[in-house]
């Protein structure tokens, strides 16, 4: 796959290239996301500039990188009388001491035009012999990376770093590190550690409750949080249960305050039926999807299993903290809690609500038992979208 952004794709001389007008600033190669062990390498960049490049203009940055553009390694700026001179190629070399993923980049100043061969050929040289041998550079079979490499690389300057092989891409932000499938993935992400969404900040320890888990993210993020004793997570779908499990196994010390549930919380105890998809999780009700496989969900009443925590949290001195995404059972589980009297134990609240299952039911259903029970209501649902949104509650002071 060809990584660029400036520049036209020509095919010269049996190869591709790319041809860079004066004025064209930019990335015209980066990639090929090549994973090298521990060695020492040099690469070869072919560029052939215009005779009227000017001499001591820089035209050019070459560079190599690791960590998907996290780690410089070395660099160069190369003028006009750089490329001219150079015979038509410029090597780095470069040390890495662990395995990792790297990209060869040839950025444009727009000082001058020039065409860069495709092609960046690699070569290992042996430390103790000084032997220099070729080194094959498959592009990443991943596909998904390959699709959403600009996606990727916004994440990068997030904070981000990732690890890409054939079959899996690990993410890393802040020593938290998940694994990352598709595009709902992306979207939970952001959502979670680029928007900040469950960023809860208090002066105590806490309990926090995740009313749809999905594949771990959310529990991961506020389990950081050294404030942060305990996190309940309930998740009635096998998948995406599965799934943060494995997310969990990456980040030990963390995941150990998080107690994962294979159930849904709702305003019933009840078991059904419902068809399932293995590429949808983030938008798929207790109701299930209209095709796919059918599985059995549990759902346990939402009042039965909150009140022992918020009783935990009474008795500890700890704020209980509820972050509810349930794709419509949120308003079976507000009917619950307010039967139960249990909205005077909570202290802060974030729910996605979503007006699948009642036309009549709205935001207003819910935050009517909220501002009852004494909470301030930061409704972010947007105009343009009045069928869902994001409610923020927090338990005022008397």
């Amino acid at each position: 796959m060809l990584y660029s952004e400036t520049g036209q794709v020509v095919n010269e001389h049996g190869g591709r290239r790319v041809s860079v007008r004066k004025g064209q600033a930019g990335w015209v190669l980066y990639g090929p996301y090549v994973t090298l062990s521990p060695g020492r390498y040099s690469v070869e960049f072919p560029i052939d500039a215009d005779p009227a490049v000017p001499a001591e203009e820089v035209c050019c940055d070459i560079d190599v990188v690791a960590g998907f553009g996290t780690r410089l390694l070395t660099q160069k700026r190369l003028t006009g009388a750089d490329l001219l001179r150079s015979g038509k190629s410029i090597a780095l070399q470069f040390d890495t001491d662990a395995e990792d993923v790297f990209e060869f980049r040839i950025a444009s100043t727009g000082a001058g035009a020039f065409i860069a061969d495709v092609n960046r050929p690699l070569k290992r040289i042996d430390l103790q012999s000084g032997q220099i041998s070729d080194v094959n550079v498959p592009e990443t079979t991943n596909e998904f990376f390959k699709t959403h490499v600009a996606e990727f690389k916004h994440f990068e300057k997030n904070g981000f770093t990732f690890e890409a092989t054939a079959s899996d891409i690990i993410a890393d932000f802040s020593g938290t590190r998940f694994h990352v499938y598709n595009v709902e993935d992306l979207q939970v992400v952001s959502e979670i550690f680029v928007n900040n969404e469950y960023n809860f900040i208090s002066g105590r320890d806490k309990i926090i409750v995740d009313i749809g888990m999905n594949v771990g993210l959310a529990s991961l993020f506020m389990a950081r949080d050294p404030t942060v004793r305990e996190v309940h997570a309930f998740e009635p779908f096998s998948l995406p249960h599965a799934r943060a499990l494995k997310n969990f196994a990456l980040n030990p010390q963390i995941a150990a305050k998080i107690r994962p549930n294979q159930f849904g919380l709702g305003e019933k105890d009840e078991q059904t039926q419902v068809m399932v998809r293995s590429d949808a999780t983030i938008g798929i009700s207790v109701r299930g999807a209209d095709t796919g496989k059918p599985e059995t969900i549990h759902i346990r009443e939402a009042a039965a299993v909150i009140a022992p925590l918020a009783e935990r949290a009474r008795k500890g001195g700890m704020d209980l903290i509820i972050k509810m995404d349930c794709e419509g059972s949120e308003f079976g589980i507000f009917e619950a809690l307010e039967r139960q009297g249990l909205f005077g134990s909570i202290h802060a609240m974030v729910i996605e609500w979503h007006k699948w299952w009642a036309e009549g039911k709205t935001q207003m259903t819910l935050i009517a038992p909220l501002l009852e029970a004494g909470f301030i209501v930061l409704d972010k649902t947007q105009l343009s979208n009045p069928h869902a949104g994001l409610c923020y509650a927090i338990r005022a002071a008397r």
